[in-house]
């Protein structure tokens, strides 16, 4: 079960286009690392970010 940040996040990679939702519980149901861990990796591997806080920073300061 997710918890409401999880969810968030979740839907956040979604909307921003850096996976599906089939590839994210794909992601999920292939390793035992529960969802946080699952949803950060498919972030870093796609990004090379961390976290979202810190893609949409640097999103941010391109801006500038």
């Amino acid at each position: 079960m997710m918890t409401t940040v999880e969810m968030v996040m979740y839907d956040q990679l979604v909307e921003l286009g850096i996976a599906t939702p089939d590839e994210l519980n794909l992601a999920f149901n292939m390793t035992d690392i529960g969802w946080t861990r699952t949803l950060n990796k498919v972030l870093y591997i796609r990004t090379g970010f961390r976290t979202i806080a810190q893609m949409l920073e640097a999103e941010d300061e391109e801006e500038l």
